[in-house]
């Protein structure tokens, strides 16, 4: 190797022993100057408030409040911080980014009609809304089959919150009965009668009669041992 290109590698190694040196000293001495003379805050805890005075909060401090992002919640009201980051009380660049979550109050839903609908049906709708089958009850009906849903706890189109329990009533669908005999018996026996069938005593006539003692049942509508569906009137005649 001639004279020239020693000089070249020595002035290429110089080169880089000074620039290390130079790096090792900004590192050490300049950065921590520059940090230095940056100022820092604290971050104030904003959980909790309304988002206006969470946002004017932080700005004041120094900070700047990035669009929050919202989502529903359960259990924080609507327009309420539910968190942020970095957290309360951490130390921070004056400028630092802040992020906070708002609420957006409960989700709700519009309560949907599950007359008419299977058992299967209403609660594969009722799982599909995030709602809940609560207490069922069942009755008879003449307009909707047995095994389908005849009356729901909650209106339809009523607006519900996610996990609601929905109480429902199960049709029996159409059960009939056999009108029992009244002739000849005492009002209220009559009437505790047709109730411990499942019908329902009527209008009362009164006529005067010989042939039946006073307060007796002397004629009934519709006649005994007729069919009829559970919950039906039962009117009668009685003798004075």
């Amino acid at each position: 190797m001639n004279w020239t290109w020693r000089k070249i590698a020595v002035l290429a190694l110089a080169s880089i022993v000074v620039i290390a040196i130079l790096g090792a000293a900004i590192d050490k001495l300049v950065l921590p100057f520059v940090v230095s003379i940056t100022d820092t805050v604290h971050v104030p805890s904003v959980v909790g408030r309304d988002r206006t005075s969470a946002e004017t909060l932080l700005r004041d401090a120094g900070l700047v409040v990035m669009e929050p992002r919202v989502q529903f919640s359960a259990t924080v009201a609507a327009g309420t911080v539910m968190s942020q980051l970095p957290y309360a009380g951490a130390t921070v660049k004056e400028g630092r980014r802040i992020y906070i979550t708002v609420s957006k109050g409960v989700e709700t839903l519009s309560m949907p009609s599950l007359y008419g609908a299977t058992m299967r049906d209403a609660r594969l709708t009722l799982m599909r809304l995030g709602l809940q089958i609560g207490e069922m009850s069942y009755d008879t009906s003449g307009s909707v089959l047995a095994g389908r849903v005849l009356r729901q706890s909650v209106p339809t189109g009523s607006a519900i919150a996610s996990g609601t329990l929905v109480n429902l009533v199960i049709s029996r669908g159409t059960t009939m009965v056999r009108v029992p005999l009244l002739v000849s018996l005492s009002l209220d026996e009559a009437e505790q009668l047709l109730r411990d069938v499942g019908l329902v005593p009527g209008a009362m006539t009164t006529i005067t009669s010989s042939a039946f003692q006073a307060g007796t049942i002397m004629h009934q509508d519709p006649p005994a041992d007729n069919l009829v569906v559970v919950g039906s009137t039962v009117t009668f005649v009685t003798a004075k």
